[in-house]
């Protein structure tokens, strides 16, 4: 009990700031509850097939991405190497780039690297496409406590945050195909109450190239 004393306070201290994080996270993307679950990804994937041009029709809320409209993505290979190229429409055009690492042992995982002054990392995994109308790319992340502490090994797989992208071929998805995807999600467990559609009216096709 005494041990207890002397460090009880600091350990409720340190768990009421990774709650507060937690909380910040809930604005930026879905939080739930648990660690990261395991969805199965596309069987067979081909990257090959992958490549080109997708529409963002659906997706969770996204930093980067905040007031953008008419969000295309393109995966283009370039060399030896896959650029992928978001470009939305705001106040003024907006893109981003980044390079895709397909991991070879398991090639629906995808690698982003960012190009620009601030590059990150992240990783997305393709769950569902038939390469020629609609594909679901999601992605996930443990909330981690703010400090390695013994005392807050509690904290672990506690909570995770999840981003979830329905991807069509046209700026429009045929209603049956998003019921499809609907029921996929639903029977992986996948949540998409955060789903918001993303506006593809009134849009102008251009080049990618960033500017």
């Amino acid at each position: 009990m005494g041990g207890c004393r002397k460090n009880c306070g600091f350990t409720v201290a340190v768990a009421a700031v990774f709650l507060l994080s937690l909380l910040g996270d809930a604005e930026a993307q879905t939080l739930l509850l648990g660690a990261c679950p395991n969805p199965p990804m596309q069987q067979n994937f081909s990257a090959n097939d992958f490549m080109g041009r997708w529409y963002e029709v659906e997706r969770t809320f996204v930093m980067a991405e905040v007031g953008w409209r008419c969000i295309s993505v393109d995966y283009k290979q370039e060399g030896d190497r896959v650029k992928v190229e978001t470009v939305g429409q705001a106040v003024v055009r907006r893109a981003m780039s980044a390079v895709a690492t397909f991991t070879p042992n398991s090639p629906a995982r995808i690698i982003l690297r960012g190009e620009g002054s601030l590059p990150t990392q992240s990783t997305n995994y393709v769950l569902y496409t038939d390469y020629e109308n609609a594909a679901v790319v999601w992605s996930c992340r443990n909330v981690e406590p703010p400090i390695p502490i013994s005392g807050l090994d509690f904290l672990r797989n506690l909570s995770h945050t999840e981003n979830l992208w329905i991807l069509s071929r046209k700026r429009t998805m045929d209603p049956a195909v998003k019921e499809q995807i609907y029921t996929f999600l639903d029977t992986n467990a996948i949540t998409r109450r955060s789903l918001r559609p993303v506006p593809q009216d009134t849009c102008q096709d251009a080049s990618t190239t960033p500017t």
